[in-house]
């Protein structure tokens, strides 16, 4: 039992020196792991974009013209300037966005950037290089990517050197609206990945392809913009295709440059010396044809046409019933196996007006025997029918006269031995699409452009291109009360501050204790 008179032993004071040096040690310790973790982070990381639809990855159209064969053979790379002054909004995402087509192209774009109107000795020597006019040292265009895809891109630039270089001003990279009627201007959205991947391929390319567009037998009005042929041609001046409007009564036949020809909602139907013309161009190595059709509408001739090659327009519409209600929308998906379509092979898309059904011969012996190998490309959903009877005021399914789903509403067809690499430069290839309107810009939907897109790419053999294209990124304003910002700015200003430095004074009141 230990003596209550005896002395208490003596308290052991604390070693201040060494308690210091060991603080100090694994701060420094700490440092040093947040430096080396830092510095292994900027040269060894992963991207990851989470968004949810994945808004700030770049599209597979883009990652395919950047691992394509025209920019992965180069043996100099493209250059890409960006003269973007720092207080323009957008210039940190067009700065990340060149950045990620150099990281993507395997170093086959090289970047540069630089701010007019602070380096402006360089600001003159990128005017004097691609002759752009400069005010007071500053390019006139101050906002600008120039993509110089060039051969060699230290010379100075010249008139034949135009084809190779293209300029995308933040104009063409930004939507704006104005702000409640009021002079100033908001911007909307951002495209700057669709405008940068149309000027790079444009430059790497050079020479537009040029595609005929059967005028005079189409229900497509090219005189009349905001239509149907105002996006066909949008989308096709985005590919770096111009289509070119023709009548096919001038024509002796297709023209020998042409690299696709498309026939759109043909009203009337062909003769037998223009039909001719068209087989002739068919039969040429490499040929390319679009069809859009309208319901019930198709000419005779070009029926033949499209049935010798397995692929049948039906004479009737797809509808399906919903209650009391007969829908003509048709709800369809695009079907798996065709390589092209491979980035839609999950996806699903709607057709707005009326639509008539294909009939697809896949794997027929005498189509195989004659090279010619036709695919469905877009199928409805199973609870839609093929109405046959056109007059009938309800509409109902018979299993004697109607069609039972899922139905075709797209198919591609290739003619010639594109399986053999040998052979594949050769092959002509055929899309035929049976709807009129899904190109109509008042019920446009986005995975339709994408997949016309994607086909006008096959067919001018860009297979690599053949993904989903760029979104949009949209700019959202959101309403709040004055209540709710007044609360906001409280949390922000006050109870946070308060909160954290109650915490500190009670954590500090602990260890003193």
């Amino acid at each position: 039992m230990p003596d209550p008179f005896a002395a208490p032993a003596k308290v052991k004071s604390l070693n201040r020196w060494s308690i210091g040096t060991l603080s100090i040690f694994q701060i420094a310790s700490l440092l040093i792991i947040v430096l080396m973790a830092n510095f292994l982070g900027s040269h060894y990381f992963v991207k990851r974009d989470l968004s949810r639809g994945e808004d700030y990855s770049l599209s597979q159209w883009t990652r395919g013209l950047l691992q394509s064969q025209p920019l992965q053979s180069r043996q100099n790379p493209v250059k890409m300037i960006v003269a973007f002054r720092r207080s323009t909004p957008i210039t940190e995402r067009v700065r990340v966005l060149a950045d990620e087509y150099a990281r993507l192209s395997n170093q086959k774009i090289v970047i540069e950037r630089f701010d007019p109107v602070r380096d402006v000795d360089r600001a003159l020597q990128v005017a004097e290089t691609y002759n752009l006019a400069a005010n007071s040292g500053v390019i006139n265009r101050d906002d600008l990517v120039i993509i110089d895809a060039r051969a060699d891109t230290s010379a100075q630039a010249t008139k034949e050197d135009s084809a190779h270089i293209r300029f995308v001003t933040q104009e063409h990279m930004a939507l704006y609206d104005t702000n409640d009627g009021k002079s100033a201007r908001r911007m909307s959205a951002f495209r700057g990945e669709d405008m940068l991947t149309t000027g790079l391929l444009s430059a790497i390319e050079g020479k537009p392809r040029i595609v005929y567009f059967l005028a005079d037998k189409s229900d497509f009005q090219t005189e009349v913009s905001g239509n149907a042929w105002t996006v066909m041609r949008d989308c096709l001046l985005s590919q770096n295709i111009v289509p070119v409007p023709v009548k096919m009564s001038e024509l002796e036949k297709i023209p020998d440059d042409a690299a696709g020809l498309i026939i759109a909602a043909p009203r009337y139907d062909f003769t037998a010396e223009e039909i001719a013309s068209i087989k002739e161009y068919w039969n040429r190595p490499a040929s390319n044809i679009m069809v859009i059709l309208r319901a019930q509408q198709t000419p005779d001739q070009l029926r033949i046409f499209l049935r010798e090659h397995g692929v049948t327009p039906r004479r009737d519409q797809v509808v399906t019933a919903k209650g009391n209600n007969i829908l003509y929308r048709v709800d369809a998906s695009f079907t798996s196996g065709f390589e092209y379509t491979r980035d839609f092979w999950s996806k699903s898309t709607s057709f707005d007006g009326v639509s008539s059904s294909l009939e697809v011969r896949e794997g027929a012996e005498d189509l195989i025997n004659r090279r010619i190998s036709p695919y469905k490309l877009i199928e409805t959903a199973p609870q839609y029918w093929g109405e046959t009877n056109s007059t009938a005021k309800e509409p109902s399914f018979s299993e004697v006269e109607d069609r039972a789903g899922p139905l075709t509403l797209a198919a591609a067809v290739i003619r010639g031995a594109a399986s053999d690499d040998r052979f594949a430069a050769k092959a002509s290839r055929m899309v035929v699409i049976s709807n009129g309107n899904f190109l109509d810009p008042g019920a446009l939907r986005t995975e339709n452009v994408d997949f016309f897109n994607a086909s006008a790419n096959w067919l001018v053999g860009r297979e690599e291109m053949s993904g989903t294209g760029p979104r949009q990124l949209g700019t959202y304003k959101l309403p709040l009360l004055s209540s709710d910002a007044t609360l906001i700015n409280r949390i922000n200003l006050f109870f946070l501050p308060a909160g954290l430095l109650l915490m500190s004074l009670f954590i500090w009141n602990t260890r003193r204790a």
